[in-house]
């Protein structure tokens, strides 16, 4: 009686150990199966294009990704437009141009572009000089107004601030 006993907590054993194995092997198949339809379902549909290439017979306008050439100017120093306060912005500026024949023109008329930027930006209050939106629209003024001055809507294409300081 004893030995019956015996076998059958053997087998009893045998049984949970088994059923132990079973639920493991399920428990990874359902993992590895998971894991394979998340890997298929990620994938796009359609297939990405990662770079072309254009043949170009250089009669078209310049590449609007490629910049234009840069004129710097000499740092500038104003009074912000604050009553009794005595603020003071000093901001670098570079222009971008739309072509070489725009430096040249940026360098024959610098007196009436140095004027017209400090005209432009001693009238900023100090609000009106802080956060991203705001030196947005300082860059936007910048190249409207500069075209207008100069009559030649594409000769400012861009404006780079390497130094924006208020105080």
């Amino acid at each position: 009686m004893a030995d019956e006993d015996i076998d059958d907590d053997l087998g009893a054993s045998e049984a949970q150990k088994s059923s132990k194995i079973v639920s493991l092997l399920l428990f990874m198949n359902l993992l590895v199966s998971g894991g394979a339809l998340f890997k298929v379902m990620g994938l796009p549909s359609e297939p990405v294009i990662v770079n072309t290439i254009v043949a170009s017979d250089g009669d078209d306008e310049r590449d609007p990704d490629v910049p234009g050439p840069v004129h710097a100017f000499e740092a500038f120093l104003v009074n912000l437009n604050e009553a009794g306060a005595g603020r003071f912005l000093r901001v670098t500026i570079e222009l971008e141009l739309g072509d070489e024949d725009g430096v040249a023109e940026i360098v024959a008329n610098e007196r009436k572009v140095r004027d017209e930027l400090l005209r432009f930006l001693s009238n900023l209050r100090v609000e009106e000089t802080l956060g991203e939106t705001n030196r947005l629209r300082i860059r936007d003024g910048i190249i409207s107004r500069l075209n207008i001055l100069l009559d030649d809507e594409d000769l400012v294409t861009g404006v780079y601030f390497p130094d924006f300081v208020v105080q």
